[in-house]
Protein backbone atom coordinates (compact mmCIF):
# COMPACT_ATOMS: atom_id res chain seq x y z
CA UNK A 1 0.00 0.00 0.00
CA UNK A 2 1.57 3.35 -1.01
CA UNK A 3 2.57 5.71 1.73
CA UNK A 4 0.58 8.94 2.08
CA UNK A 5 2.75 12.02 1.67
CA UNK A 6 3.14 14.06 4.84
CA UNK A 7 4.95 17.01 3.21
CA UNK A 8 4.02 20.68 3.31
CA UNK A 9 1.23 20.18 0.78
CA UNK A 10 -0.48 17.72 3.10
CA UNK A 11 -0.38 20.10 6.05
CA UNK A 12 -1.55 22.96 3.86
CA UNK A 13 -4.68 20.99 3.02
CA UNK A 14 -5.36 20.44 6.73
CA UNK A 15 -5.11 24.13 7.66
CA UNK A 16 -8.39 25.86 8.44
CA UNK A 17 -8.59 29.60 7.98
CA UNK A 18 -9.39 31.77 10.97
CA UNK A 19 -12.78 32.79 9.60
CA UNK A 20 -13.92 29.15 9.64
CA UNK A 21 -12.00 27.98 12.68
CA UNK A 22 -13.33 30.72 14.96
CA UNK A 23 -16.80 31.08 13.46
CA UNK A 24 -19.39 31.66 16.27
CA UNK A 25 -21.25 28.49 17.21
CA UNK A 26 -24.06 30.03 19.29
CA UNK A 27 -25.94 33.26 19.68
CA UNK A 28 -23.73 34.42 22.56
CA UNK A 29 -20.66 34.47 20.34
CA UNK A 30 -22.23 36.65 17.64
CA UNK A 31 -20.39 39.98 17.48
CA UNK A 32 -22.12 43.26 16.75
CA UNK A 33 -25.57 41.83 15.96
CA UNK A 34 -27.24 41.87 19.36
CA UNK A 35 -30.57 43.02 17.94
CA UNK A 36 -30.73 39.88 15.76
CA UNK A 37 -29.50 37.34 18.31
CA UNK A 38 -31.80 38.63 21.05
CA UNK A 39 -34.89 38.50 18.83
CA UNK A 40 -34.14 34.98 17.64
CA UNK A 41 -33.44 33.74 21.17
CA UNK A 42 -36.75 35.14 22.42
CA UNK A 43 -38.58 33.53 19.50
CA UNK A 44 -36.98 30.14 20.21
CA UNK A 45 -37.71 30.32 23.92
CA UNK A 46 -41.34 31.28 23.36
CA UNK A 47 -41.87 28.87 20.45
CA UNK A 48 -42.90 31.68 18.08
CA UNK A 49 -40.58 30.70 15.23
CA UNK A 50 -41.46 31.87 11.73
CA UNK A 51 -41.37 29.57 8.71
CA UNK A 52 -39.30 31.95 6.54
CA UNK A 53 -36.50 34.34 7.47
CA UNK A 54 -34.66 36.92 5.38
CA UNK A 55 -31.19 38.00 6.54
CA UNK A 56 -29.86 41.06 4.71
CA UNK A 57 -26.76 43.14 5.24
CA UNK A 58 -23.18 43.78 4.10
CA UNK A 59 -20.72 40.99 3.50
CA UNK A 60 -18.95 39.48 6.45
CA UNK A 61 -21.53 40.70 8.96
CA UNK A 62 -22.63 37.19 10.05
CA UNK A 63 -25.68 36.31 7.94
CA UNK A 64 -24.70 32.75 7.01
CA UNK A 65 -23.23 32.14 10.45
CA UNK A 66 -26.47 33.21 12.10
CA UNK A 67 -28.43 31.00 9.69
CA UNK A 68 -26.39 27.98 10.76
CA UNK A 69 -26.80 28.80 14.45
CA UNK A 70 -30.56 29.12 13.93
CA UNK A 71 -30.61 25.81 12.08
CA UNK A 72 -28.74 24.12 14.95
CA UNK A 73 -31.17 25.61 17.47
CA UNK A 74 -34.17 24.36 15.48
CA UNK A 75 -32.81 20.80 15.23
CA UNK A 76 -30.75 20.53 18.44
CA UNK A 77 -31.49 17.42 20.50
CA UNK A 78 -30.60 19.13 23.78
CA UNK A 79 -31.48 22.80 23.35
CA UNK A 80 -31.00 24.95 26.45
CA UNK A 81 -32.82 28.31 26.74
CA UNK A 82 -32.81 28.70 22.98
CA UNK A 83 -29.08 28.04 22.60
CA UNK A 84 -27.89 24.92 20.73
CA UNK A 85 -25.83 22.54 22.80
CA UNK A 86 -23.12 22.14 20.14
CA UNK A 87 -22.50 18.53 21.15
CA UNK A 88 -25.38 16.50 19.77
CA UNK A 89 -25.13 14.83 16.38
CA UNK A 90 -27.32 17.45 14.72
CA UNK A 91 -25.20 20.38 16.00
CA UNK A 92 -21.95 18.66 15.02
CA UNK A 93 -23.15 17.80 11.51
CA UNK A 94 -24.62 21.25 10.86
CA UNK A 95 -21.38 22.89 12.02
CA UNK A 96 -19.45 20.62 9.65
CA UNK A 97 -21.85 21.33 6.80
CA UNK A 98 -22.88 17.71 6.12
CA UNK A 99 -26.31 17.42 7.76
CA UNK A 100 -28.90 15.78 5.52
CA UNK A 101 -31.76 17.84 6.93
CA UNK A 102 -30.04 21.23 6.51
CA UNK A 103 -29.31 22.14 2.89
CA UNK A 104 -27.28 25.21 1.91
CA UNK A 105 -28.09 26.35 -1.62
CA UNK A 106 -26.11 28.89 -3.59
CA UNK A 107 -28.68 30.91 -5.54
CA UNK A 108 -25.95 32.30 -7.80
CA UNK A 109 -25.52 28.85 -9.39
CA UNK A 110 -29.18 27.82 -9.13
CA UNK A 111 -30.96 30.80 -10.61
CA UNK A 112 -33.51 29.16 -12.90
CA UNK A 113 -37.12 28.24 -12.37
CA UNK A 114 -36.27 24.54 -12.87
CA UNK A 115 -34.04 24.59 -9.81
CA UNK A 116 -36.87 26.03 -7.73
CA UNK A 117 -39.28 23.38 -9.04
CA UNK A 118 -36.90 20.64 -7.95
CA UNK A 119 -36.70 22.31 -4.56
CA UNK A 120 -40.49 22.39 -4.25
CA UNK A 121 -40.69 18.66 -4.99
CA UNK A 122 -38.03 17.84 -2.37
CA UNK A 123 -39.65 19.71 0.50
CA UNK A 124 -42.66 17.37 0.44
CA UNK A 125 -40.55 14.65 2.05
CA UNK A 126 -40.15 14.52 5.81
CA UNK A 127 -36.77 15.10 7.50
CA UNK A 128 -34.43 12.10 7.60
CA UNK A 129 -33.70 12.39 11.32
CA UNK A 130 -34.26 15.81 12.86
CA UNK A 131 -37.38 17.82 13.60
CA UNK A 132 -37.13 20.28 10.72
CA UNK A 133 -35.94 20.37 7.15
CA UNK A 134 -34.11 23.68 6.74
CA UNK A 135 -33.14 25.36 3.47
CA UNK A 136 -30.50 28.08 3.63
CA UNK A 137 -30.51 29.96 0.30
CA UNK A 138 -27.50 32.26 0.09
CA UNK A 139 -27.37 35.29 -2.25
CA UNK A 140 -31.08 34.81 -2.92
CA UNK A 141 -31.23 38.05 -4.93
CA UNK A 142 -29.54 36.16 -7.80
CA UNK A 143 -32.71 34.16 -8.51
CA UNK A 144 -34.52 35.05 -11.71
CA UNK A 145 -37.94 36.65 -11.72
CA UNK A 146 -39.61 33.43 -12.80
CA UNK A 147 -37.80 31.53 -10.03
CA UNK A 148 -39.04 34.01 -7.44
CA UNK A 149 -42.58 33.68 -8.78
CA UNK A 150 -42.38 29.89 -8.59
CA UNK A 151 -41.19 30.11 -4.98
CA UNK A 152 -43.97 32.44 -3.80
CA UNK A 153 -46.68 29.92 -2.90
CA UNK A 154 -44.32 27.47 -1.22
CA UNK A 155 -42.61 30.27 0.72
CA UNK A 156 -45.96 31.49 2.02
CA UNK A 157 -47.37 28.09 3.04
CA UNK A 158 -44.58 25.50 3.29
CA UNK A 159 -45.05 22.12 5.01
CA UNK A 160 -44.91 22.30 8.81
CA UNK A 161 -41.50 20.64 8.91
CA UNK A 162 -39.83 23.13 6.48
CA UNK A 163 -38.07 26.39 7.38
CA UNK A 164 -36.56 28.75 4.79
CA UNK A 165 -33.63 31.03 5.67
CA UNK A 166 -32.77 33.45 2.86
CA UNK A 167 -29.61 35.56 2.90
CA UNK A 168 -28.65 38.47 0.64
CA UNK A 169 -26.25 41.38 0.41
CA UNK A 170 -28.55 43.32 -1.96
CA UNK A 171 -31.84 43.77 -0.21
CA UNK A 172 -33.20 46.15 -2.84
CA UNK A 173 -33.19 43.39 -5.46
CA UNK A 174 -35.61 41.19 -3.54
CA UNK A 175 -39.21 41.45 -4.89
CA UNK A 176 -41.76 42.92 -2.52
CA UNK A 177 -43.83 39.74 -2.81
CA UNK A 178 -40.95 37.75 -1.29
CA UNK A 179 -40.29 40.35 1.42
CA UNK A 180 -43.91 40.24 2.58
CA UNK A 181 -43.68 36.48 3.18
CA UNK A 182 -40.51 36.57 5.30
CA UNK A 183 -39.53 37.73 8.76
CA UNK A 184 -36.80 40.24 8.00
CA UNK A 185 -33.56 40.85 9.91
CA UNK A 186 -31.12 43.57 8.91
CA UNK A 187 -27.45 43.01 9.75
CA UNK A 188 -25.14 45.94 10.29
CA UNK A 189 -21.47 46.58 9.75
CA UNK A 190 -19.62 45.56 12.88
CA UNK A 191 -18.13 48.36 14.94
CA UNK A 192 -14.35 48.64 14.87
CA UNK A 193 -13.81 48.21 18.64
CA UNK A 194 -15.76 44.93 18.57
CA UNK A 195 -13.71 43.57 15.67
CA UNK A 196 -10.51 44.70 17.39
CA UNK A 197 -11.47 42.90 20.59
CA UNK A 198 -12.34 39.73 18.68
CA UNK A 199 -9.06 39.72 16.75
CA UNK A 200 -7.09 40.34 19.93
CA UNK A 201 -8.79 37.33 21.52
CA UNK A 202 -8.06 35.16 18.46
CA UNK A 203 -4.40 36.26 18.51
CA UNK A 204 -4.16 35.13 22.12
CA UNK A 205 -5.72 31.78 21.30
CA UNK A 206 -3.35 31.31 18.35
CA UNK A 207 -0.32 32.52 20.36
CA UNK A 208 0.34 35.34 17.90
CA UNK A 209 2.39 38.31 19.17
CA UNK A 210 1.03 41.40 17.49
CA UNK A 211 0.77 45.03 18.63
CA UNK A 212 -2.44 46.97 19.05
CA UNK A 213 -1.39 49.36 16.25
CA UNK A 214 -0.99 46.45 13.83
CA UNK A 215 -4.35 45.02 14.88
CA UNK A 216 -5.94 48.41 14.31
CA UNK A 217 -4.59 48.50 10.76
CA UNK A 218 -5.97 45.02 10.11
CA UNK A 219 -9.36 46.02 11.50
CA UNK A 220 -9.38 49.14 9.36
CA UNK A 221 -8.63 47.13 6.23
CA UNK A 222 -11.73 44.99 6.93
CA UNK A 223 -14.07 47.94 6.55
CA UNK A 224 -16.48 46.69 9.21
CA UNK A 225 -16.51 43.10 7.93
CA UNK A 226 -15.42 40.47 10.45
CA UNK A 227 -14.64 37.93 7.73
CA UNK A 228 -12.52 40.39 5.74
CA UNK A 229 -10.60 41.37 8.87
CA UNK A 230 -9.92 37.70 9.72
CA UNK A 231 -8.79 37.01 6.16
CA UNK A 232 -6.37 39.95 6.36
CA UNK A 233 -5.06 38.66 9.67
CA UNK A 234 -4.56 35.22 8.10
CA UNK A 235 -2.50 36.79 5.35
CA UNK A 236 -0.37 38.74 7.82
CA UNK A 237 0.31 35.65 9.95
CA UNK A 238 1.27 33.66 6.86
CA UNK A 239 3.84 36.37 6.02
CA UNK A 240 5.21 37.23 9.47
CA UNK A 241 4.70 34.05 11.45
CA UNK A 242 4.13 34.21 15.18
CA UNK A 243 5.77 37.66 15.58
CA UNK A 244 3.96 40.29 13.52
CA UNK A 245 5.66 43.64 12.94
CA UNK A 246 3.77 46.86 12.30
CA UNK A 247 5.63 47.66 9.09
CA UNK A 248 4.87 44.18 7.75
CA UNK A 249 1.15 44.81 8.12
CA UNK A 250 1.37 48.15 6.32
CA UNK A 251 3.43 46.76 3.48
CA UNK A 252 1.49 43.52 3.03
CA UNK A 253 -2.01 45.00 3.09
CA UNK A 254 -1.07 48.00 0.94
CA UNK A 255 -2.23 50.43 3.61
CA UNK A 256 -1.24 54.08 3.93
CA UNK A 257 0.33 54.90 7.26
CA UNK A 258 -1.54 57.51 9.32
CA UNK A 259 1.73 59.44 9.76
CA UNK A 260 2.08 59.78 5.99
CA UNK A 261 -1.48 61.07 5.67
CA UNK A 262 -0.84 63.56 8.45
CA UNK A 263 2.30 64.83 6.69
CA UNK A 264 0.36 65.30 3.49
CA UNK A 265 -2.46 67.20 5.21
CA UNK A 266 0.00 69.51 6.95
CA UNK A 267 1.91 70.09 3.70
CA UNK A 268 -1.34 71.10 1.99
CA UNK A 269 -2.23 73.41 4.89
CA UNK A 270 1.22 75.06 4.73
CA UNK A 271 1.30 75.17 0.90
CA UNK A 272 4.62 73.28 1.06
CA UNK A 273 5.19 72.09 -2.51
CA UNK A 274 8.63 70.62 -1.68
CA UNK A 275 7.10 68.36 0.96
CA UNK A 276 4.33 67.27 -1.40
CA UNK A 277 6.80 66.22 -4.10
CA UNK A 278 8.88 64.37 -1.49
CA UNK A 279 5.83 62.44 -0.24
CA UNK A 280 4.77 61.38 -3.74
CA UNK A 281 8.34 60.38 -4.53
CA UNK A 282 8.41 58.12 -1.45
CA UNK A 283 5.11 56.57 -2.51
CA UNK A 284 6.47 55.81 -5.97
CA UNK A 285 9.68 54.35 -4.51
CA UNK A 286 7.64 52.08 -2.23
CA UNK A 287 5.46 50.90 -5.12
CA UNK A 288 2.28 52.30 -3.61
CA UNK A 289 -0.85 52.67 -5.71
CA UNK A 290 -1.34 56.40 -6.31
CA UNK A 291 -5.07 56.09 -6.70
CA UNK A 292 -5.35 54.14 -3.45
CA UNK A 293 -3.35 56.84 -1.67
CA UNK A 294 -5.63 59.52 -3.10
CA UNK A 295 -8.69 57.61 -1.88
CA UNK A 296 -7.20 57.32 1.59
CA UNK A 297 -6.39 61.03 1.60
CA UNK A 298 -9.96 61.74 0.52
CA UNK A 299 -11.17 59.65 3.46
CA UNK A 300 -8.81 61.60 5.72
CA UNK A 301 -10.39 64.91 4.72
CA UNK A 302 -13.81 63.39 5.30
CA UNK A 303 -12.78 62.43 8.83
CA UNK A 304 -11.47 65.96 9.42
CA UNK A 305 -14.77 67.42 8.26
CA UNK A 306 -16.72 65.10 10.58
CA UNK A 307 -14.51 66.15 13.49
CA UNK A 308 -14.92 69.81 12.54
CA UNK A 309 -18.68 69.32 12.66
CA UNK A 310 -18.37 68.29 16.31
CA UNK A 311 -18.54 64.49 16.02
CA UNK A 312 -15.76 62.81 17.99
CA UNK A 313 -17.01 59.20 18.15
CA UNK A 314 -14.34 56.88 16.74
CA UNK A 315 -17.04 54.40 15.69
CA UNK A 316 -18.79 57.03 13.56
CA UNK A 317 -15.50 58.07 12.03
CA UNK A 318 -14.48 54.47 11.45
CA UNK A 319 -11.02 54.97 12.90
CA UNK A 320 -9.11 53.62 15.90
CA UNK A 321 -9.44 55.58 19.12
CA UNK A 322 -5.69 56.24 19.21
CA UNK A 323 -5.83 58.39 16.05
CA UNK A 324 -8.38 60.90 17.41
CA UNK A 325 -5.91 63.40 18.99
CA UNK A 326 -3.84 63.68 15.81
CA UNK A 327 -6.94 64.09 13.64
CA UNK A 328 -8.29 66.84 15.87
CA UNK A 329 -5.01 68.72 15.58
CA UNK A 330 -5.19 68.44 11.80
CA UNK A 331 -8.81 69.59 11.72
CA UNK A 332 -7.82 72.78 13.55
CA UNK A 333 -5.69 73.76 10.53
CA UNK A 334 -8.78 74.37 8.38
CA UNK A 335 -12.21 75.91 8.56
CA UNK A 336 -15.33 74.00 7.59
CA UNK A 337 -15.52 75.86 4.32
CA UNK A 338 -11.89 74.97 3.53
CA UNK A 339 -12.49 71.28 4.20
CA UNK A 340 -15.57 71.23 1.97
CA UNK A 341 -13.69 72.83 -0.90
CA UNK A 342 -10.61 70.64 -0.44
CA UNK A 343 -12.72 67.49 -0.33
CA UNK A 344 -14.58 68.48 -3.49
CA UNK A 345 -11.38 69.31 -5.35
CA UNK A 346 -9.59 66.15 -4.18
CA UNK A 347 -12.56 64.06 -5.32
CA UNK A 348 -12.05 65.44 -8.82
CA UNK A 349 -8.33 64.65 -8.62
CA UNK A 350 -9.13 61.07 -7.60
CA UNK A 351 -11.61 60.70 -10.46
CA UNK A 352 -8.99 61.96 -12.90
CA UNK A 353 -6.45 59.39 -11.71
CA UNK A 354 -8.67 56.57 -12.98
CA UNK A 355 -8.00 57.58 -16.59
CA UNK A 356 -4.52 59.11 -16.19
CA UNK A 357 -1.62 57.49 -18.03
CA UNK A 358 0.89 58.98 -15.56
CA UNK A 359 -0.79 58.71 -12.17
CA UNK A 360 2.25 60.02 -10.30
CA UNK A 361 2.40 63.25 -12.28
CA UNK A 362 -1.34 63.76 -12.04
CA UNK A 363 -1.26 63.23 -8.28
CA UNK A 364 1.67 65.63 -7.84
CA UNK A 365 0.05 68.41 -9.83
CA UNK A 366 -3.29 67.81 -8.15
CA UNK A 367 -1.86 68.04 -4.63
CA UNK A 368 0.20 71.14 -5.45
CA UNK A 369 -2.85 72.86 -6.87
CA UNK A 370 -4.88 71.67 -3.89
CA UNK A 371 -2.40 73.36 -1.56
CA UNK A 372 -2.88 76.63 -3.44
CA UNK A 373 -6.66 76.66 -3.20
CA UNK A 374 -7.44 79.99 -1.50
CA UNK A 375 -8.77 79.67 1.99
CA UNK A 376 -12.33 80.76 2.67
CA UNK A 377 -13.13 82.91 5.68
CA UNK A 378 -16.32 82.59 7.72
CA UNK A 379 -19.00 85.10 6.80
CA UNK A 380 -19.20 86.29 10.41
CA UNK A 381 -15.53 87.31 10.34
CA UNK A 382 -15.99 89.22 7.10
CA UNK A 383 -18.99 91.11 8.45
CA UNK A 384 -17.10 92.01 11.64
CA UNK A 385 -14.08 93.17 9.66
CA UNK A 386 -16.25 95.24 7.32
CA UNK A 387 -17.92 96.86 10.32
CA UNK A 388 -14.56 97.80 11.79
CA UNK A 389 -13.48 99.17 8.43
CA UNK A 390 -16.53 101.37 8.13
CA UNK A 391 -16.20 102.68 11.67
CA UNK A 392 -12.49 103.29 11.91
CA UNK A 393 -10.57 101.76 9.05
CA UNK A 394 -10.91 104.79 6.80
CA UNK A 395 -9.39 106.99 9.49
CA UNK A 396 -6.26 104.88 9.43
CA UNK A 397 -6.10 105.30 5.68
CA UNK A 398 -5.96 109.08 6.01
CA UNK A 399 -2.75 108.95 8.02
CA UNK A 400 -0.77 108.56 4.85
CA UNK A 401 -2.56 111.51 3.24
CA UNK A 402 -2.21 114.00 6.11
CA UNK A 403 0.94 116.15 6.53
CA UNK A 404 3.97 114.69 8.17
CA UNK A 405 4.25 114.72 11.94
CA UNK A 406 5.41 117.98 13.56
CA UNK A 407 9.12 118.56 13.41
CA UNK A 408 11.27 117.90 16.47
CA UNK A 409 11.38 120.68 19.04
CA UNK A 410 14.73 121.95 17.83
CA UNK A 411 13.48 122.40 14.27
CA UNK A 412 9.96 123.62 15.02
CA UNK A 413 9.33 127.21 13.91
CA UNK A 414 8.75 129.58 16.76
CA UNK A 415 5.27 130.99 17.28
CA UNK A 416 4.77 134.76 17.42
CA UNK A 417 5.35 136.16 20.87
CA UNK A 418 2.03 137.92 20.83
CA UNK A 419 0.30 134.54 20.84
CA UNK A 420 2.00 133.47 24.06
CA UNK A 421 0.45 135.23 27.03
CA UNK A 422 2.51 135.00 30.21
CA UNK A 423 1.56 132.47 32.84
CA UNK A 424 0.96 135.27 35.36
CA UNK A 425 -2.14 136.31 33.43
CA UNK A 426 -3.90 133.16 34.55
CA UNK A 427 -3.37 133.10 38.31
CA UNK A 428 -6.77 131.72 39.08
CA UNK A 429 -6.60 128.65 36.87
CA UNK A 430 -6.49 125.40 38.80
CA UNK A 431 -3.50 123.15 38.32
CA UNK A 432 -3.99 119.94 36.33
CA UNK A 433 -3.97 116.67 38.30
CA UNK A 434 -0.92 114.39 38.25
CA UNK A 435 -0.58 112.44 35.03
CA UNK A 436 -2.37 115.05 32.90
CA UNK A 437 -0.75 117.03 30.13
CA UNK A 438 -0.30 120.32 31.93
CA UNK A 439 2.81 120.57 34.09
CA UNK A 440 2.76 122.27 37.47
CA UNK A 441 4.96 125.12 36.19
CA UNK A 442 2.50 125.86 33.38
CA UNK A 443 -0.90 124.44 34.38
CA UNK A 444 -2.79 125.85 31.40
CA UNK A 445 -1.63 125.64 27.82
CA UNK A 446 -2.33 128.71 25.72
CA UNK A 447 -4.44 128.30 22.63
CA UNK A 448 -2.58 127.39 19.52
CA UNK A 449 0.63 126.43 21.30
CA UNK A 450 1.81 123.45 23.31
CA UNK A 451 5.18 122.53 24.76
CA UNK A 452 7.43 120.11 22.97
CA UNK A 453 5.38 116.94 22.33
CA UNK A 454 2.42 118.38 24.30
CA UNK A 455 -0.06 118.62 21.42
CA UNK A 456 0.43 115.01 20.38
CA UNK A 457 0.49 113.80 23.97
CA UNK A 458 -2.83 115.43 24.80
CA UNK A 459 -4.35 114.08 21.60
CA UNK A 460 -3.15 110.54 22.30
CA UNK A 461 -4.44 110.66 25.87
CA UNK A 462 -7.88 111.74 24.66
CA UNK A 463 -7.86 109.00 21.99
CA UNK A 464 -7.00 106.42 24.64
CA UNK A 465 -9.74 107.61 26.99
CA UNK A 466 -12.50 107.47 24.36
CA UNK A 467 -14.67 104.36 25.08
CA UNK A 468 -15.61 103.84 21.42
CA UNK A 469 -12.80 101.85 19.80
CA UNK A 470 -13.49 103.12 16.28
CA UNK A 471 -12.82 106.74 17.36
CA UNK A 472 -9.31 106.05 18.66
CA UNK A 473 -7.60 105.65 15.24
CA UNK A 474 -9.59 108.61 13.94
CA UNK A 475 -8.34 110.87 16.76
CA UNK A 476 -4.78 109.60 16.29
CA UNK A 477 -4.96 110.78 12.67
CA UNK A 478 -5.57 114.43 13.65
CA UNK A 479 -2.81 117.01 13.51
CA UNK A 480 -2.82 117.91 17.22
CA UNK A 481 -4.66 119.33 20.24
CA UNK A 482 -4.37 122.39 22.49
CA UNK A 483 -5.83 123.36 25.85
CA UNK A 484 -6.93 126.90 26.82
CA UNK A 485 -8.85 127.33 30.04
CA UNK A 486 -12.00 125.16 29.64
CA UNK A 487 -11.65 124.71 25.91
CA UNK A 488 -9.81 121.89 24.10
CA UNK A 489 -9.20 122.57 20.43
CA UNK A 490 -8.58 119.63 18.07
CA UNK A 491 -6.68 120.49 14.92
CA UNK A 492 -8.40 118.53 12.15
CA UNK A 493 -5.73 119.21 9.57
CA UNK A 494 -6.30 119.84 5.86
CA UNK A 495 -6.48 116.19 4.70
CA UNK A 496 -9.42 114.97 6.80
CA UNK A 497 -12.34 114.08 4.54
CA UNK A 498 -15.96 115.01 5.11
CA UNK A 499 -17.06 111.56 6.23
CA UNK A 500 -14.50 111.49 9.04
CA UNK A 501 -15.34 115.06 10.06
CA UNK A 502 -18.98 114.06 10.36
CA UNK A 503 -17.99 111.08 12.52
CA UNK A 504 -16.16 113.41 14.90
CA UNK A 505 -19.05 115.86 15.14
CA UNK A 506 -21.56 113.07 15.81
CA UNK A 507 -19.44 111.83 18.72
CA UNK A 508 -18.52 115.28 20.07
CA UNK A 509 -20.14 114.64 23.47
CA UNK A 510 -18.19 111.39 23.95
CA UNK A 511 -14.91 113.07 22.98
CA UNK A 512 -15.62 115.97 25.40
CA UNK A 513 -16.18 113.51 28.27
CA UNK A 514 -12.90 111.78 27.47
CA UNK A 515 -11.06 115.10 27.33
CA UNK A 516 -12.58 116.11 30.69
CA UNK A 517 -11.26 112.90 32.28
CA UNK A 518 -7.80 113.55 30.84
CA UNK A 519 -7.60 117.21 31.91
CA UNK A 520 -9.23 116.63 35.28
CA UNK A 521 -12.09 119.12 34.93
CA UNK A 522 -15.03 119.82 32.67
CA UNK A 523 -13.92 121.07 29.28
CA UNK A 524 -15.55 121.55 25.90
CA UNK A 525 -14.00 120.20 22.70
CA UNK A 526 -14.02 122.28 19.53
CA UNK A 527 -12.71 121.47 16.05
CA UNK A 528 -10.63 123.86 14.01
CA UNK A 529 -8.60 123.63 10.80
CA UNK A 530 -5.39 125.12 12.19
CA UNK A 531 -2.14 125.23 10.24
CA UNK A 532 1.32 125.65 11.78
CA UNK A 533 2.24 129.33 11.77
CA UNK A 534 5.43 130.18 9.88
CA UNK A 535 6.96 133.64 10.48
CA UNK A 536 6.85 135.88 7.44
CA UNK A 537 4.50 133.64 5.52
CA UNK A 538 1.59 135.11 3.59
CA UNK A 539 -1.74 133.63 2.73
CA UNK A 540 -1.94 132.03 -0.64
CA UNK A 541 -3.35 134.22 -3.40
CA UNK A 542 -6.28 131.93 -4.01
CA UNK A 543 -7.24 131.53 -0.33
CA UNK A 544 -10.35 133.64 -0.81
CA UNK A 545 -11.39 131.54 -3.78
CA UNK A 546 -10.92 128.29 -1.78
CA UNK A 547 -13.01 129.74 1.05
CA UNK A 548 -15.76 130.57 -1.39
CA UNK A 549 -15.65 127.10 -2.88
CA UNK A 550 -15.80 125.61 0.64
CA UNK A 551 -18.92 127.68 1.35
CA UNK A 552 -20.52 126.43 -1.86
CA UNK A 553 -19.68 122.82 -0.91
CA UNK A 554 -21.14 123.28 2.55
CA UNK A 555 -24.37 124.66 1.07
CA UNK A 556 -24.58 121.74 -1.37
CA UNK A 557 -24.05 119.19 1.41
CA UNK A 558 -27.08 120.57 3.25
CA UNK A 559 -29.36 119.57 0.40
CA UNK A 560 -31.36 116.37 1.26
CA UNK A 561 -30.54 114.67 -2.03
CA UNK A 562 -26.81 115.36 -1.66
CA UNK A 563 -26.91 114.31 1.99
CA UNK A 564 -28.52 110.95 1.17
CA UNK A 565 -25.92 110.37 -1.55
CA UNK A 566 -23.09 111.15 0.88
CA UNK A 567 -24.58 108.75 3.44
CA UNK A 568 -24.48 105.95 0.87
CA UNK A 569 -21.12 106.92 -0.67
CA UNK A 570 -19.00 108.70 1.97
CA UNK A 571 -15.98 110.56 0.69
CA UNK A 572 -14.54 113.99 -0.05
CA UNK A 573 -16.57 116.43 -2.12
CA UNK A 574 -14.78 118.83 -4.42
CA UNK A 575 -16.47 121.88 -5.90
CA UNK A 576 -15.73 122.31 -9.57
CA UNK A 577 -16.22 125.51 -11.48
CA UNK A 578 -18.67 125.12 -14.32
CA UNK A 579 -17.37 126.59 -17.55
CA UNK A 580 -19.84 128.50 -19.71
Amino acid sequence: MPQVSRGPAHFAMQYQVLARKWRPQNFRDLVGQDHVSRTLLNALQSGRVAHAFLFSGPRGSGKTTTARILAKALNCHDIQSGEPCGKCVACVEIAAGNCMDVLEIDAASNTGVDNVRDLIEEIQYSPARDRNKIYIIDEVHMLSTSAFNALLKTLEEPPTHVVFILATTEYHKIPATILSRCQQYTFRLIRYPLILERLRWIAQQEDIRISTAALEQIVFSGGGSMRDAMSAMDQVIAFSGQNVKDEDVTMLLGLVEPALLESTVRAIAANDADKIFSIVNDLAAAGQDMQNFCRRLLNQFRDLMVLKAGVSDAAVLGIPESLLPDLKAQADLFSREDLLRLFDYLARVEAGLRHATQTRFSLEMGLVELAQVPRMRPLEDLIAEFTRLVEGGQAQGTETARPAAPAPPGNRPAAPKSQTPPAAKNPGTAAAPPGSLAAPANPVEPAGQAPAGGARQLLEQIATAVPKESLAPLLHSLAGASLHEDRVTLNLGPSLNDFLRRQLRENLAMISEAASRVVGRAVQVHFEDLMPAVPGSRPAPDAARQTAEMDVSEIARREPVVQSFLDAFPGPVKAEKIKP
